[in-house]
């Protein structure tokens, strides 16, 4: 659907391309006067087949944000960053901790596993619960599209997405950031970090308050629905305890409490009607709190490296508030989910720049789940007292795998790599309130991946790889199971993905034009659905399913202080077997977008003396995406803009920014006949967002 833009968004959003155009005029006459050629690009290097090497040399479909570029774009969390990533989406749910990621048409199912691996400093999350949404002190985040289950195992069945934070070193700094924008939202980090001991000792400290009063009106409640509060502190050591042996301890605190669960009760048709607002008369409030520890050890020998990652999580979401969405006093919802973890990975790795090189590792997670629901009528409403829905579900996961992966050079330009991981989850869960409810399986499966490359050119480079992609299944709730007559357990997922990809430099490294096309096939998506008569959530599988598409990303840096960026995704996603009949049929597979596309412009130029101006331009567009296997309900294509203005100089720098500036109006989320028989769930996306930022780098 489109949507008009405001005058307010066009007049902000020409008066900074008006800026942008004249700066970039002015430093073209300069440099033409000064004949200053463009640089080479910096090299980007990455981690994501867990060796540190160039972008261009991974033959794989990877696309990087560097730190630079989140501060560059005022991208403040993974929903932004997102945008700047072809066929990859995140954003927010009904509550923090089940956020919806979709990478390559493959998404989220509310209550099973996330479809990529997320690692954060190279420790894996163990659940998304875990996923603190703010990005703080990054320095890349690396997103792998297409099956990682042979590197990454279980969960990993559409990608791997590694946030890479900064590392401290004998340099003191301290990196101080400060937003405020509409909405009253107002933002501080702060990260200290440099050596305790010289060569042997350092340390970073990171702490973050963030207060937004929210965008999203709630009718009922007369005030916004979105509103949130959240403080976090990260500290991480790293000592050298002699030249060959290295440890890295890290711990992590975030705590918080947001407003939840503000849907918007739409019916059929009025899909796009966005003066349609949440009414409930309930706060509803999620109150989360994160704790995660972790220890890396690393030494060195003659003949490798050995690697342990150990880790503790612990994770706390307490749901209060409305259950029925609506003025009437009807029902109230208390949703406590509390999960905790332990995960163990060990791995052994020959030295770098041999022929061939390998390794070969295990890795071991328990992961215990509580969730406790409550549903019953409000004081004061005609079913006041009555329990209306609940559960007491008690989950077990104990996983385990071994694997292995080598890379050969076979000369000529060719290359070979090859990985091979076993996974297996045992799983069980219990309803507490329902003798009797037990029940117990194993998921399992052999990943695979095979790719061979060939180098064309110094700067041009191709590969074909093959690879699968492994979720685990799990279980209904059991009153869910019986209330809508689903079966308690649903399959594993897997995937089988044939990739190409070209990947490429010209005029001297200045211009990277990298492409994949693929095509995946799908056995037993996960699709859910919720309903409030009766309440309830499950999830259920569509057998067979393929997906066809391919990613395009272009860097242009024509001239020293001019970066031009392009993106383009496409997933053409088909149900090849919805339920062993012809039903649904040819229909696109739920919650994946057609195609998705960015475009950047950024400009550096001098103001006078030590100042230095930054204008920069993001535009992003989704395309059609729906909701569920009919193909009844859907929304698209949408398009957004974002812009930001900088004046920096020693270090700190004071910028104003605008996100969302065409004030574009779309559902993150819509779960169809939610409410009964045509009326549907809406979650929308914020409207437009103005700011101002002040980042300080000593």
């Amino acid at each position: 659907m489109r949507h008009m833009p405001t005058l307010t968004a066009l007049r902000s959003g020409s008066s900074l391309l008006a800026l942008l155009v004249c700066a970039m005029v002015a430093d073209a006459a300069v440099a033409q006067a000064q004949s200053v050629p463009a640089p080479a690009s910096e090299e980007v290097l990455v981690t994501a087949r867990r060796r540190e090497e160039r972008l261009q040399d991974v033959p794989a479909s990877v696309a990087v944000v560097t730190g630079a570029t989140l501060e560059s774009a005022s991208v403040t969390n993974l929903s932004e960053l997102a945008k700047l990533v072809p066929n990859f989406s995140f954003d927010n749910y009904y509550r923090a901790g089940i956020p919806y990621i979709s990478l390559r048409g493959i998404a989220t199912a509310q209550g099973g596993e996330a479809p990529v691996a997320i690692l954060v400093d190279g420790v894996q999350l163990p659940a998304l619960e875990f996923v603190n949404q703010d990005l703080l002190d990054i320095s890349s985040v690396e997103i792998l599209r297409g099956p990682q289950g042979a590197l990454y195992g279980r969960g990993a069945i559409a990608g791997a997405m590694l946030i890479n934070t900064t590392r401290p070193s004998n340099t003191f700094t301290n990196d101080f950031l400060a937003t405020y924008s509409r909405g009253d939202t107002a933002r501080v980090i702060d990260t200290v970090s440099g050596p305790i001991v010289a060569d042997r000792l350092w340390a970073k400290l990171t702490v973050a308050d963030r207060y937004s009063g929210g965008l999203l009106y709630d009718a009922g409640l007369k005030r916004n629905g979105d509103w949130s509060r959240q403080r976090s502190g990260h500290l991480e050591l790293v000592a050298a305890l002699t030249d060959s042996t290295r440890v890295e301890l890290r711990a992590g605190v975030v705590g918080g409490v947001d407003g939840a669960s503000f849907l918007s009760q739409v019916p059929d048709g009025h899909i796009s009607d966005f003066t349609i607002h949440p009414t409930r008369n309930l706060n509803t409030t999620d109150t989360r709190e994160l704790q995660s520890y972790s220890v890396k050890l690393e030494h060195v020998t003659d003949f490798g490296t050995f690697t342990s990652i150990s880790q503790y999580a612990h994770s706390l979401s307490d749901v209060l508030g409305d259950a029925d969405w609506t003025t009437l006093p009807i029902a109230v919802q208390r949703n406590n989910i509390t999960t905790r973890a332990v995960n163990e990975d060990l791995r052994y790795s020959s030295p770098t720049g041999q022929r061939v090189d390998w390794q070969v590792g295990a890795f071991f997670q328990h992961r215990k789940t509580t969730n406790f629901l409550d549903v019953f009528g409000q004081a004061g409403g005609p079913l006041a007292g009555v329990k209306l829905a609940g559960g007491n579900q008690d989950a077990h996961s104990t996983a385990y795998a071994v694997y292995g992966s080598a890379n050969v050079d076979l000369g000529g330009g060719f290359k070979f790599s090859g990985a091979l991981r076993f996974d297996v989850d045992d799983r069980y869960d219990n309803d507490r309130q329902v003798p009797g409810s037990a029940i117990t399986t194993s998921f399992y499966a052999l990943q695979p991946q095979g790719t061979l490359s060939y180098q064309f050119a110094p700067d041009i480079s191709g590969y074909v790889t093959i690879g699968r992609g492994f979720r685990s299944g799990g279980f209904n709730a059991f009153t869910d199971s019986v209330a809508l007559h689903i079966p308690r357990l649903y399959p594993k997922e897997t995937t089988t993905n044939y990739e190409a990809g070209l990947k490429s430099q010209f005029l001297d490294r200045t211009l990277t034009v990298n492409l994949a096309a693929y095509h995946t096939d799908f056995q037993n998506q996960q699709f859910y659905f919720i309903s409030t008569v009766p309440i309830a959530r499950n999830i259920v599988s569509i057998r067979a399913a393929s997906m066809n598409g391919g990613e395009l990303e272009v860097t242009w840096r024509p001239l020293r202080n001019l970066t031009f960026g392009l993106g383009l995704g496409v997933n053409d996603s088909t149900i090849d077997d919805f339920d062993g009949t012809a039903l649904f049929r040819g229909n696109r597979t739920p919650n994946s977008y057609g195609y998705s596309g960015n475009a950047s412009v950024e400009y550096h130029f001098p103001i006078f003396q030590s100042f230095e101006g930054m204008a920069r331009l993001d535009y992003a567009k989704q395309g059609p995406i729906h909701y569920d296997p009919t193909g009844l309900y859907g929304f698209g294509p949408v398009n957004y803009l974002n812009a930001r203005f900088a004046v920096q100089s020693n270090g700190w720098s004071l910028a104003v920014f605008g996100k969302n500036l065409t004030n574009t109006r779309a559902p993150i989320n819509f779960s169809p006949n939610a409410f009964g028989p045509g009326i549907g769930g809406r979650i929308e996306n914020q409207p437009i967002t103005t700011g101002v930022e002040l980042t300080w780098h000593l």
